[in-house]
């Protein structure tokens, strides 16, 4: 069963069409591990893209350049505009609720229709997530050591 989450909620509130992907995912196909951020697929339209910037907004999501802040050393944290909402396609965001990465497209699968994570996902209290089969469709896919670890529980698991 997933925590309380409350980017999920606040994207749920905000009507934002999403599917949730990677460790919230598995915790929620019964394979509990540990995972710092939240991860989504993002189905992109103009309405969508405005719920997004509004939720986005309400979380205080800001993405990080490649620049560094001199009065801190830091990277440089850039609040989200409705201009980046609509053309980054890979979304690494920091919130007041934790990290948030939000895809417009399928990670590893780039060339899969967004439509068809959807048409399969599982929904559980309004929000939807990606089906058993597709999290094995990604993991294989990414073939990432720790995907191949994830791969291995969701195979041997009912």
């Amino acid at each position: 069963m997933i925590p309380d989450s409350p980017i999920l909620e606040t994207l749920r509130r905000h009507e934002v069409p999403f599917v949730v992907i990677g460790g919230l995912a598995l915790i929620e196909h019964g394979y509990v591990r540990t995972t710092e951020d939240t991860d989504i697929v993002f189905w992109r339209g103009p309405e969508a893209e405005t719920a997004l910037l509004a939720a986005l907004r309400e979380l205080d999501a800001h993405w990080l350049a490649n620049e560094t802040n001199p009065a801190t050393g830091m990277p440089r944290a850039n609040p989200v505009t409705a201009a980046y909402v609509r053309t980054c396609r890979l979304m690494m965001l920091t919130t007041t609720a934790g990290f948030l990465d939000i895809f417009d497209f399928l990670p590893s699968l780039p060339d899969e229709p967004v439509a068809n994570l959807f048409r399969d996902s599982v929904e559980r209290d309004g929000v939807r997530f990606a089906s058993r089969e597709w999290l094995i469709r990604l993991k294989r896919a990414a073939g990432r050591p720790r995907d191949l670890d994830d791969l291995s529980h969701l195979e041997n698991t009912p």
